[in-house]
């Protein structure tokens, strides 16, 4: 039942994120609340059972595991190419996640980086601001990791060999 408890307390914590990032309709927003109450009784957690907490968030774990699956199914194919409606998208999303990052909400920011790689993962950038996000939120590993890839898509980007430092 334990692990079932911090499940529930990482969606609720997601579901929480999603609701502070502004980006929701009224009803979506009452309907995310609604899902909140609800596993809040039925599993007996919130928000301030913060001993439930694992390291990563859940669209953390989900990336790291989508990412393998896409890394895996890229080694045979040709890299793609984003669109431009795509990049531009991406551009807006990563102007949202500074607009986060001002107002100090880095849950959202985190999110809204994750959303920009996801439409342009070739982007040194957003994996660079994503990290400083999540050095914000104390998630030092997914700071690195971040960093990491970035280098990696951009060896020569400097500012990410200095925010993994």
């Amino acid at each position: 039942m334990a692990d079932q408890k911090r499940l529930a307390y990482s969606i609720i914590q997601f579901l929480h994120t999603q609701l502070q990032s502004g980006s929701m309709s009224p009803d979506a927003q009452e309907s995310l609340e609604v899902a909140i109450q609800c596993l809040e009784t039925a599993f007996g957690v919130s928000l301030e059972d913060q001993s439930l907490a694992v390291s990563q968030t859940l669209p953390e774990i989900f990336e790291a595991v989508a990412g393998k699956e896409l890394e895996h199914s890229r080694t045979n194919s040709e890299p793609v190419t984003p669109s431009e409606d795509d990049v531009a998208e991406a551009e807006r999303l990563k102007t949202e996640g500074n607009d986060q990052m001002k107002a100090e909400n880095f849950e959202a920011a985190v999110s809204f980086y994750g959303k920009a790689i996801e439409l342009n993962p070739a982007n040194a950038v957003y994996f660079c601001n994503r990290a400083a996000a999540y050095s914000k939120l104390g998630n030092y590993a997914g700071a690195v990791r971040d960093c990491e890839r970035a280098i990696g898509i951009d060896p020569n980007y400097s500012k990410a060999y200095g925010r993994m430092g």
